[in-house]
């Protein structure tokens, strides 16, 4: 409250004026005031605040509630956010095709906010960028074909499943350049280029193609993703499955690829180099890497707490006597540039205002687990799990990336506000305080994101012989101690075959 009172206030108001506001008259009139700063403060409540039920509702499996509160708490602007948040409960709720059915929405939403116009950019400038509607972030919309795909799985529709892995780089890719052309400074589009290939999702789409015999396409999948996750080292905080070198020689010897197997080992040492510790370790030879005959391959699929969130910081900025500040953009520069230095830049000067701003952060809150252990009960065969996509740190990048125009586009937005309210001024103290109160009172970060992604995917795989098992997830903590146990009843397995499981741990 204090940023808002010293919004509407300012230093220019002076201890005599109380005096005047004694009046009756001045006294309704300052009371209407304060009604419509409540009014408008509570209208103006983030989107992470106001969905702040979701996570936990879902954690325990009150999925009718998860999905009243996504129905009530979603606007008219959050509407692709309202077809993401609800697929993803209703996929965790075994609704598997009214979860397709809510996905398929998001993604013509998202297209339909992709090849449209922005005019919504003006009512932005007056207001908060929660006037615009939601456009997804490109690791978002990767992430859509991934739940469809395993709804898929699961309502035995092969085919579909195939359609989606398809899909998914292509609107990494796409909504990476979208992205891109956002952003104003070329140190910021560097960092974003760099997550334009997500290596797990690559590796999923390899598993899929293998597992319909489609193995030239499975080995392009597969190349692609030891390339990403070669590249992509030091960027996420993944670890390269020792079952990706072993698919790629295995898949490449039953098509011939031999030299371009060799060309890989080189340009991708770390994907090989993982693969033969895991075979020496096993006592096996990675180069004869074959299935074992009449086995299955089981993949498991752990996803592992939730992305991180956004919330609103709000910080003041002076804006001082004897500038005119009319050109917004420069003066947006000009402000952004002293922003963490402001008392010093104060000092010998008069403030006549006070710029009250409303920022998107992205605290760190990290997830006490690090990763998994798969076990077959009742034997010594287990499978150690990779933490092969970083769902966390991709939000971060993205984040940081356009965080620069962001803080640019509210300080400009506090100009305009100022400006206006100056120039409204002139009418009296009551309209420029009413004014004040209004652009104080409107200004609201935008933490809108897709809420109920995991923090990280860890994968496991085993090669079992045909039957059903019940397999037991060991939970890992950083310390690399276990912390909780998971069982997975009758998980099928038959000869020759993939199953393909996943789990959310919250």
């Amino acid at each position: 409250m204090n940023t808002l009172w010293r919004a509407v206030m300012g230093d220019s108001v002076r201890r005599s004026s109380w005096r005047r506001w004694r009046r009756p008259a001045r006294l309704i009139g300052l009371g209407f005031s304060l009604v419509v700063v409540i009014a408008l403060a509570a209208g103006c409540a983030t989107y992470s605040a106001k969905i702040s039920e979701l996570r936990p509702q879902l954690a325990s499996a009150q999925y009718d509630a998860a999905l009243a509160t996504v129905e009530k708490e979603t606007g008219k602007k959050d509407q692709l956010l309202f077809y993401l948040e609800r697929g993803t409960v209703l996929h965790y709720a075994d609704r598997w095709r009214e979860s397709n059915e809510a996905f398929a929405a998001a993604e013509r939403t998202a297209d339909e906010l992709y090849t449209k116009s922005i005019s919504e950019g003006a009512l932005s400038l007056i207001t908060n960028d929660n006037a615009i509607s939601y456009r997804a972030r490109p690791y978002e919309m990767a992430m859509v074909p991934y739940f469809q795909a395993l709804n898929y799985i699961y309502l035995g529709e092969r085919e579909g499943a195939l359609v989606e892995a398809r899909k998914a780089s292509f609107l990494l890719a796409k909504y990476t350049d979208v992205t891109l052309a956002g952003l104003k400074e070329e140190d910021d589009r560097d960092r974003l280029e760099k997550l334009r290939n997500n290596a797990f999702l690559l590796y999923f789409n390899g598993m899929l193609y293998d597992w319909d015999g489609e193995l030239n396409d499975a080995f392009i999948a597969y190349r692609n993703a030891a390339v990403a996750y070669q590249g992509n080292r030091g960027v996420v905080d993944v670890e390269i499955p020792a079952t990706l070198g072993a698919d790629l020689i295995r898949v490449g010897k039953r098509l011939g690829f031999r030299e371009e197997v060799a060309q890989l080992r080189r340009s991708c040492p770390d994907v090989f180099s993982v693969a033969e510790g895991a075979a020496v370790a096993a006592g096996e030879d990675l180069d004869e890497a074959a299935w074992t005959a009449g086995n299955g391959e089981l993949v498991l699929l752990l996803e592992v707490g939730y992305i991180p969130q956004k919330t609103e910081v709000r910080i003041d900025i002076p804006i001082f006597e004897g500038e005119a500040y009319d050109d917004v953009g420069y003066w947006s520069w000009q402000i952004a540039d002293g922003l963490g230095n402001t008392r010093a830049f104060a000092q010998g000067h008069k403030v006549e205002y006070w710029l009250a701003l409303a920022l998107p952060d992205m605290p760190v809150a990290p997830v006490p687990i690090r990763g998994a252990r798969l076990r077959v009960a009742g034997s010594e065969v287990q499978a150690r799990g990779y933490r092969s996509d970083d769902l966390a740190t991709a939000a971060r990048v993205t984040f940081e990336s356009e965080y620069g125009t962001i803080l640019l586009k509210t300080i400009a937005r506090g100009l305009t506000k100022y400006l206006a309210t100056r120039e409204v001024g002139k009418q009296g103290w009551a309209a420029r305080l009413t004014a004040n109160i209004f652009a104080a009172a409107s200004e609201s970060a935008d933490t809108r994101s897709w809420l109920t992604l995991p923090e990280h995917i860890c994968l496991m795989r085993l090669s079992l012989p045909p039957g059903s098992y019940q397999l037991q997830v060991d939970l890992i903590d950083n310390a690399g101690k276990v912390i909780d146990t998971r069982t997975i009843a009758d998980a099928v397995v038959t000869a020759g075959e993939w199953t393909f499981l996943s789990r959310r741990v919250f």
